[in-house]
């Protein structure tokens, strides 16, 4: 969804994957679009954010899964998997 949104329904289950350790990332659908943390509203994109939700800035859905599957290669640690994500992207 453009800008980082999802459909404010899904925030509880996303706060639980992410209290439980499983990493979310989130990417746009749109052919050239980016996310960002740009709405404050429950499911925009600061809300996301402040949940601890990766953005998966310009990567399309199916390479955002490659690379989470080399990251979590790599380590389970979500902070750890954020900045492989989001390296200079947010600094």
């Amino acid at each position: 969804m453009g800008r980082g949104n999802v459909p404010p329904n899904m925030v509880p289950s996303i706060k639980k994957a992410i209290d439980s350790g499983i990493p979310v990332v989130v990417v746009s659908r749109c052919f050239e679009g980016r996310v960002l943390d740009s709405y404050g509203y429950p499911g925009g994109g600061r809300d996301l954010r402040n949940l601890g939700v990766i953005f998966g800035d310009t990567l399309p859905g199916q390479k955002a899964r490659i690379k989470l599957i080399v990251a979590l290669s790599k380590t389970r640690d979500l902070n750890e998997i954020k900045k492989i994500f989001e390296m200079e992207l947010y600094n």
